[in-house]
């Protein structure tokens, strides 16, 4: 090998180098926007308004986000009292069935899970539901969070299609 040659060797080298070099620093960079983290999110938020198409029904909810999990709780303010001093389901009337499959299932949701969100989409990963159905759904809210980082503001739409609007205070950061 000359000297000529071994300089052309080593020149494209380095060219080789700077290109495999860009290269991983641009995948790095989309990989940072893919699943970034917005640490405003991090906090315990409380429920503010909720809409399901449009109509606006009077719920309220605890929401916490960490770094890595979320959890939400939410319920109608006014739902049915239900008891639970009974040995089996036979032991309550059809009312009380009634009542605790509405103030459960339909006045109610929860899930716990893991999160990430793209642009302005956050995309939830429930690990636990309430409704244990909805465990292996993945819903996903566009968010707008207002400058001071207080008023946090979800629009979707639920597995059952119908449209939402979510409004959350920050009452607590981490």
């Amino acid at each position: 090998m000359t000297v000529f040659s071994f300089l052309f060797f080593l020149e494209e080298a380095v060219k080789l180098g700077w290109v495999i070099s860009t290269i991983l620093v641009v995948l790095v960079l989309a990989n940072g926007a893919y699943g970034q983290k917005d640490e405003r999110l991090y906090g315990v938020w409380k429920m503010t308004d909720y809409a399901r198409e449009g109509q606006v029904m009077d719920w309220t909810g605890i929401m916490i986000i960490t770094s890595e999990y979320f959890s939400r709780n939410y319920m109608a303010k006014e739902r049915p009292l239900i008891q639970d001093r009974y040995e089996s389901p036979a032991d309550l009337s059809d009312q009380e069935k009634t009542d605790m499959v509405e103030a459960l299932h339909q006045k109610f949701a929860g899930a716990s899970g893991t999160y990430r969100f793209e642009n302005d989409t956050l995309f939830f990963n429930p690990i636990v539901s309430a409704t244990p159905g909805h465990a292996d759904r993945h819903p996903r809210r566009q968010f707008e969070l207002n400058q001071e980082g207080t008023r946090l503001t979800f629009k979707g739409t639920m597995s059952r299609g119908h449209g939402v609007r979510e409004v959350w205070e920050k009452v607590q950061d981490f």
